[in-house]
């Protein structure tokens, strides 16, 4: 389906094409969010992104990075269709850093700008028109504002239709619940003239008694008068607010509970169905009953009284507070009214003068302005090291955050986490993770340490992977891991540190000295140092010297084994030309055990005797090739979990550039001839005939077809295939025919 916007497949990458060539990293800490997928701004549509995040959030989302990456480009040559499109107040030959100054001097209003300058290439792109001001829709909206605040009392019951007609058509989304944060522009009193349709709402009184003398018993009181928890608080806010909902119908009450009022606001189509009225009609009582509240904030004795209350709300949460918070500042915050069904909390959560909702957050001001900022300053802070928890809670006062609820406020704009007092960045990737554990630690940790510390289900194998891929890391022994930042030594393994350490003697050093060396530094005896000066790659000088071997001559060459591939039992040719190791599982294997692999084998994929292991990636994680005594292979456990291997079943092994391959063969029903089953353990799985099994298997050790029964024999037992020469043997015995 074809969208109807020209721009519907726009990416920001698109519309700024520096993107395309910053710093990824940089970029990340600017415009990543959890809610959109990696490196966003490269391929997801703008509208895609708009609807998830909000157009406003974008846009502050590009101020920032556009006034922190190109401050001093102009933003004509940033945003190039800027040039084109234009927008009002905004001269594209100006940096960046001069339309932000020029905004006033904070960084907010800075960014409010720069987002106001892209906003509105937003609206033309995507066919919102000119700027909100200039548009239509606006024009519409301040025309209807007049005529309901000039229409007379006495004017005929259709023009006051047709206004609610020209109401309902206001560029509001249908589903939008309407907005609740006061003070707002007051509605219009619903007068349509359609009495069976009108809300009975309370007039405002003129006067109240004092509430806590016995003359007002018959008022609904609901809890105990306990005193307020904090100053300035209502005592019986919920009896007050009680009494203004009285007298409201049940349309009022449901549309209140229903979708004013609550986190999951019922659409317009089910409340008018419900009420046998249009979406429209809906949409006018819930202003109306938005209109009797703030009527009442205002003009009430009980309601200025539940507006000093709010403030006073508003004023402990500070610039950021939960509606949680709010729930328990007051006993009866916690209650519901119960003609609406709604706790009293969230209410006083929607009515709190300059809150936005957000989520569970209560945001004062711009929203989307404050997350940016300040994630901004947090990377700055605790970026590469974690932040001390007090020097965070200065941080998040100057933001009017308080202390109380700034850990849960950090992790919901950026991932950070509090950790042994201190605020850490707890970064998407896994190894921005482990960085900040070992931050944390600040000082070098096991890879098993550093996977406990992380606890996020990721396979240890999959982390060791990345973490010796990755620069940020250095490896200061055997198995111990720090920051390169921190500096140090760096391990690379037993053989080149025996290279290093007769390189700074000079060229050749005394065996003993190099043994005593490393193991003093490093978690490695002296005696795999021995072990491994005896191998090759290295040269005796004289008794007791060494020297590294020769590179023309005396370097390590291939290892040659005994037997090649080809002799070596259990292993097999493929139609492509790869050879095969079979191994038939056990419960050891299963459960994880390590386990030998022929010489033959293990030299053909790169081991070799005294060297370093040959490291394997596999589909579920990775492995080793160890050769100290014999050729060894470590767990492969996830590995023959992921193809459902079982005791008895024969697994062929191969590896390719470095990746461990493994085929699962079932073990064999029951009834299988000689031949077959022979066959079948080179990997052949069809039925075969005796004959054509000794060619299936020649091919399969690499010798020619056509070789005479006993031959072939022959060169299974050199081979050590006792088990398909027995069966070979049987099959080939049976095919003669006796005399």
């Amino acid at each position: 389906m074809t969208s109807s916007a020209p721009y519907a497949s726009t990416s920001l990458a698109d519309l700024l094409p520096a993107l395309r060539y910053a710093d990824p990293h940089l970029l990340a800490a600017r415009l990543e969010d959890v809610r959109l997928p990696l490196g966003w701004w490269h391929a997801t549509p703008l509208m895609e992104t708009e609807r998830v995040i909000g157009a406003e959030a974008l846009s502050h989302q590009v101020a920032q990075a556009l006034r922190s990456l190109w401050p001093h480009v102009e933003l004509g040559d940033v945003i190039p269709v800027l040039r084109l499109l234009g927008t009002p107040g905004v001269e594209p030959g100006k940096t960046v850093a001069q339309v932000a100054r020029e905004a006033g001097p904070g960084v907010v209003d800075g960014d409010r700008a720069l987002a106001e300058a892209f906003g509105s290439i937003l609206d033309r792109l995507h066919q919102r028109g000119v700027p909100r001001e200039e548009s239509e829709g606006a024009r519409v909206r301040d025309a209807v504002s007049v005529i309901a605040r000039w229409l007379p009392e006495d004017a005929p019951a259709e023009v006051r239709a047709a206004l609610a007609v020209l109401q309902g058509l206001e560029e509001r989304s249908e589903d939008e619940p309407v907005p609740s944060p006061v003070p707002v522009p007051e509605s219009v009193e619903d007068q349509t003239g359609d009495q069976s349709e009108a809300v009975e709402l309370p007039a405002p009184r003129e006067a109240f008694e004092d509430h806590d003398s016995t003359e007002d018993a018959e008022e609904p009181h609901v809890g105990d008068a306990s005193p307020p928890p904090v100053p300035g608080l209502m005592a019986e806010p919920l009896a007050a607010f009680v009494r203004l909902v009285a007298d409201w119908d049940e349309r009022a009450l449901v549309i209140a509970g229903q979708r004013t009022f609550t986190d999951e606001p019922m659409k317009l189509q089910y409340l008018g169905e419900r009420f046998s009225v249009s979406r429209e009609r809906v949409r006018q009582l819930e202003r109306t009953v938005m209109g009797s509240v703030r009527r009442w904030l205002s003009a009430d004795e009980d309601g200025r009284a539940f507006a000093g209350h709010l403030a006073a709300v508003a004023e402990r949460l500070g610039t950021v507070g939960q509606v949680a918070e709010v729930h328990a500042l007051h006993p009866d915050h916690a209650r519901p009214v119960e003609a609406m069904g709604v706790p009293l909390g969230d209410i006083v959560a929607r009515l709190l003068p300059g809150g936005t909702l957000v989520g569970t957050w209560i945001v004062q001001g711009d929203a989307a302005a404050l997350r940016a900022v300040m994630q901004e300053e947090l990377l700055a802070a605790c970026g590469d090291t974690p932040l001390a928890w007090d020097e965070a809670v200065a941080l998040g006062l100057r933001y009017g955050v308080r202390g109380e609820v700034l850990a849960d406020w950090a992790a919901d704009i950026g991932r950070f986490q509090v950790r042994d007092g201190r605020l850490l960045y707890w970064g998407r990737s896994l190894n921005d993770r482990a960085a900040a554990v070992l931050a944390l630690h600040g000082t070098p940790m096991s890879m098993e340490d550093i996977h406990a510390q992380l606890a996020d289900g990721t396979a240890i194998n999959s982390m060791r992977n990345q973490i010796w891929t990755d620069e940020r890391f250095l490896r200061v022994d055997r198995n111990l891991y720090g920051l390169r930042a921190w500096g140090g030594e760096e391990y690379l393994g037993i053989r080149e540190m025996i290279a290093r350490e007769i390189a700074n003697a000079g060229g050749e050093a005394e065996v003993n000295a190099i043994a005593e060396a490393i193991s003093s530094r490093f978690d490695v005896s002296a005696a795999s140092v021995r072990t491994n000066l005896a191998g090759p790659g290295f040269a005796r000088t004289r008794r007791g010297w060494v020297r590294v071997a020769d590179e023309s001559s005396e370097q390590d060459a291939p290892y040659v084994p005994r037997n090649d591939v080809a002799g070596t039992r259990r292993c097999f040719v493929g139609a492509d030309g790869r050879w095969w190791y079979r191994a038939e599982m056990t419960a050891d294997h299963l459960r994880g055990s390590g386990f030998p692999v022929p010489a033959g084998w293990a030299a053909h994929v790169g081991a070799a005797p005294q060297r370093e292991p040959v490291q394997l990636r596999h589909e579920a994680g990775e492995t080793s090739l160890t050769w100290r005594a014999q050729p060894t292979f470590g767990s492969v456990k996830p590995l023959l979990e992921h193809i459902g291997a079982s005791v008895g079943d024969q697994v062929f092994f191969n590896v390719t550039d470095g990746h461990l391959n493994a085929l699962r063969l079932p073990a064999p029903p029951d009834g299988l001839s000689p031949e077959t089953g022979a066959a079948r353990l080179t990997g052949w799985t069809a039925a075969v005939t005796p004959a054509e099994a000794a060619e299936v298997i020649a091919r399969r050790i690499g010798t020619d077809p056509g070789q005479e029964g006993p031959a072939l024999l022959e060169r299974l037992a050199e081979r050590g295939d006792k088990d398909i020469a027995e069966l070979l043997e049987r099959a080939l015995s049976g095919a003669v025919p006796a005399f």
